[in-house]
């Protein structure tokens, strides 16, 4: 049983989701706020324990593989819509967001083909994340400021992007010599 907990995190951050969204948009101001930013912060933290407890008990499950890296993209991508219904200027971040995560996804999925392996997550794509949560957070506490709207679309695209690029570079062509552009 204590093998699955992991797995329970995973999914009560699934649940957490659909949580976030009606918390957002029903307190958008005032000391209320902290409610929703206490879900995110709470979904960020089942996460880190997750992933912590598994790696130390080795409680990693196939089904974990699974839940926990969809949790995480479902609640990304959910942030990312709220944002952009909010203020169209994340739309910087959401299009690239849903591309970035079909490419990832296609690309496991060449990698698991060819080498029966699954990529691990790495140092690039945990600060990535780290600073996509900070730059999160502070949109949910702080809405309405156009100037630090652009700046947090920004800063989590450069973020992003930095980590995409990374991968690219150094698992899928590094590490498992795979060319996703088909060039030699």
């Amino acid at each position: 049983m204590k093998r699955q907990i992991p797995n329970m995190l995973s999914i009560l951050r699934l649940l957490m989701i659909p949580l976030f969204v009606v918390l957002y948009f029903k307190y958008p101001e005032g000391n209320a706020v902290y409610i929703t930013a206490a879900v995110y912060f709470l979904a960020w933290a089942t996460d880190v324990l997750d992933g912590w407890l598994a790696r130390r008990n080795n409680w990693i499950t196939e089904a974990g593989k699974i839940i926990d890296p969809l949790a995480d993209k479902l609640m990304q991508i959910t942030v990312a819509v709220c944002f952009t219904v909010d203020n169209r200027v994340f739309l910087c971040l959401l299009i690239p967001l849903l591309v970035k995560e079909l490419g990832m996804a296609l690309g496991a999925l060449v990698i698991i083909k060819q080498t029966k392996a699954v990529m691990p997550s790495r140092w690039y794509g945990k600060a990535a994340t780290v600073l996509q949560f900070g730059c999160a957070m502070t949109r949910i506490i702080v809405r309405g400021n156009e100037t630090l709207d652009t700046v947090l679309a920004v800063t989590m695209l450069a973020a992003m992007l930095f980590a995409l690029a990374m991968y690219y570079f150094k698992d899928f062509r590094g590490k498992y010599n795979i060319d996703l552009f088909g060039k030699k």
